[in-house]
């Protein structure tokens, strides 16, 4: 390695259990993690309903796994059905922002998963999530203005897409 050159981080994922759910909820309950998504709070029990269907395997529309930094859960990444459409999604602990981590997970998820076409949006204000989907080859698609639901914040919305 010269040393102009970032070593890689030492990234790995496996399968969701339900051990990481208390860190994974830890994650999504940051306001500042919430506000960069563009998404609003949900109680424990909303979050563990759905992470429970993940962790047990009743969800059979999602390929979920756990990000690891070092051995350590530091996100997650993962695909799953959307009007019958593949949406790949990632996020990692505010801790783990600007490593590179993101963008090496998503790389391994992208060999491990091997659907395509898989899209992907991220609020056009998230530029570290854009700079991850394009080191991963995802092409934008289409901008849209996303209305506020019960879940998300109304944005710009990118549309990314891989092939």
């Amino acid at each position: 390695m010269s040393s102009n050159e970032k070593p890689q981080p030492n990234i790995s994922l496996r399968p969701v259990c339900a051990e990481d759910s208390p860190i994974l909820h830890a994650f999504e309950s940051d306001p500042v993690w919430r506000s960069v998504a563009m998404m609003k709070p949900r109680s424990k029990e909303a979050f563990h309903r759905i992470w429970d269907r993940i962790t047990s395997g009743e969800a059979t529309d999602i390929i979920q796994r756990t990000i690891l930094y070092d051995g350590e859960v530091c996100g997650t990444v993962g695909a799953r059905i959307v009007d019958d459409q593949w949406h790949v999604g990632y996020g990692l602990g505010a801790q783990y922002w600007g490593r590179g981590i993101a963008t090496r997970a998503l790389a391994l998820y992208l060999t491990e998963v091997s659907i395509r076409p898989l899209i992907a949006t991220t609020a056009a204000s998230n530029a570290g999530s854009i700079r991850v989907l394009e080191k991963n080859g995802f092409t934008l698609q289409s901008t849209r203005y996303a209305p506020e639901t019960d879940r998300w914040v109304g944005c710009e919305e990118l549309r990314f897409v891989i092939q």
